[in-house]
């Protein structure tokens, strides 16, 4: 998924009021670690952490600033920054609520 589309429906998510994101794959949940560039600036790449993840508003900023400075570039899942091969396309995003918590979960 390009960038720009992620940003666009994280903004829609937030919305309608998705507080924190996670990663979802094969009905497991994961936060988010950290995102990293590639050094040509080719694709980004968040790793999926088993710790707490992050606001969506907070992710929202990061992604409009690597937007202003990178363009709209492909965005994938990993579990390690240096290995593509094992990254993974973001599928969906999807908005869910549990009790009186509100998430958004980027489906890979």
């Amino acid at each position: 998924m390009k960038l720009l589309e992620l940003k666009h429906k994280l903004e829609k998510g937030e919305s309608l009021g998705g507080e924190v994101i996670y990663i979802k794959e094969d009905n497991i949940l994961y936060g988010i670690e950290c995102l990293y560039e590639d050094r040509e600036n080719e694709y980004i790449t968040l790793l999926k952490s088993k710790e707490e993840s992050v606001k969506v508003c907070d992710f929202l900023n990061i992604l409009n600033e690597l937007y202003a400075n990178i363009g709209d570039k492909d965005v994938f899942i990993g579990e390690k920054e240096l290995n593509r091969s094992e990254s993974k396309e973001i599928k969906s995003v999807e908005f869910a609520q549990y009790e009186l918590m509100k998430m958004l979960f980027i489906n890979i």
